[in-house]
């Protein structure tokens, strides 16, 4: 069963720890074209959003990194040990994320490097789609619209 809480600051090292070997063959490179330091990004983590730490039966599977940018919810980060990915876990966070923020968000938005064909694939087949393509990063920028579920009142049969 998977279980989301909010990370407390003892968990950032240890997460951005996760992020820079998941992230190992871009997360630098894309520092130095932003022209950021490793230490502002971890500032920029610790500040900006919600970063939500992810477990499987007590586990530590990975976390998410979320902010709410107007009507538009921006997912940073969704990472995960390698022991964990392949197992449905990413699908079920970002389902989550649809189902809780389809009332406040028109739609979720992401960035995903372009070698990484796996999460690629993952969020085609869960609706997004790419609407811009960030060349100077290697980035492609996705988003799945969000339509709210209205509830309809039923006249009762009598």
């Amino acid at each position: 069963m998977l279980v989301y809480k909010q990370a407390d600051a003892n968990q950032y090292d240890e997460l951005l720890q996760l992020m820079a070997v998941d992230s190992a063959d871009y997360l630098q490179h894309s520092l130095e074209l932003m022209k950021m330091t490793g230490d502002e990004f971890g500032k920029l983590f610790r500040t900006v959003g919600q970063c939500y730490v992810i477990y499987q039966d007590d586990c530590l599977a990975g976390f998410y990194w979320i902010e709410e940018r107007g009507k538009t919810l921006h997912l940073h980060a969704l990472i995960l040990k390698r022991e964990f990915q392949g197992e449905g876990i990413g699908t079920q966070v970002l389902q989550m994320l649809a189902e809780q923020f389809q009332v406040r968000a028109d739609a979720i938005e992401l960035g995903v490097h372009q070698s990484n064909e796996c999460a690629k694939r993952l969020y085609h087949r869960l609706g997004f789609e790419v609407v811009k393509f960030r060349e100077d990063l290697g980035y492609y920028i996705m988003q799945k619209h969000l339509t709210a579920q209205k509830s309809i009142d039923v006249p009762k049969i009598r």
